[in-house]
């Protein structure tokens, strides 16, 4: 009696295995890189010549530092992978911002551009801040010659407080370039956008006299500052 139930019980253990390693390989994502301490990885969707990519890293900076080099949008081709141009077109208000973003391409391929709409949501329970990234048609930029306005792009920012210095961050992107893209192209922006654009937000967000220069967008979402503001880090 006792065989058959240490028996019964190991099949059970094995099946529960086996049923969690086939959830977690039927999520769809598959590894492409993990180095410098950038995880990237893809999802491949029928159809489409450019999976969906994501890109996890951890910052040892404040969740409001970063949110802060995020909303500058005119900077962002310091630091965001084969970004030429990029501008804050309208403020709606500190959580609905309306931008624009060209990115370079190689030649002999046409540069991409897009409309973007994101939207911040802040979740104080789970310390955390989601930025929702979407293409919008807008006539707030025209459509640039020789260049070609993606049809969709959706996408996240994610930001989880672990500490008062360190922060989970997340970058995903689906997105449809529009136009004839080589393989060679679309499969070097899923590893490139992701890695270089989180390797150099990280570099940006902990370089010297950062918080100097976004002291008055930190002191706004800093509790310790503004007592309206939401409390994200971890107390």
């Amino acid at each position: 009696m006792k065989s058959t139930t240490a028996a019964a019980a190991a099949l059970a253990t094995v099946a529960c295995l086996l049923v969690t390693t086939l959830a977690l390989a039927g999520n769809g994502w598959e590894e492409v890189t993990d180095d410098e301490g950038v995880r990237v990885e893809e999802k491949e969707v029928a159809g489409r010549n450019m999976p969906i990519f994501r890109g996890r890293t951890t910052i040892n900076a404040r969740i409001y530092t970063i949110l802060a080099v995020l909303a500058d949008f005119d900077k962002h081709p310091q630091w965001q992978h084969a970004c030429m141009e990029a501008a804050l077109l309208k403020e709606i208000d500190p959580y609905n911002r309306i931008s624009y973003n060209r990115i370079d391409s190689p030649w002999p391929v046409d540069d991409r551009d897009v409309v973007v709409r994101s939207v911040v949501k802040v979740i104080p329970e789970k310390n955390t801040v989601s930025i929702s990234l979407k293409g919008i048609a807008s006539p707030l930029k025209p459509e640039v010659e020789d260049v070609v306005r993606m049809p969709r792009m959706i996408g996240t920012f994610t930001l989880k407080a672990l500490g008062p210095k360190k922060t989970w961050v997340q970058y995903q992107i689906d997105a449809d370039p529009g136009g004839s893209l080589p393989d060679w192209v679309a499969r070097s922006a899923v590893e490139d956008i992701p890695f270089n654009t989180l390797k150099n937000l990280r570099a940006r967000t902990t370089s010297k006299g950062i918080e100097d220069t976004y002291a008055d967008f930190i002191k706004a979402w800093d509790p310790q500052h503004n007592p309206k503001a939401p409390v994200v880090i971890p107390q």
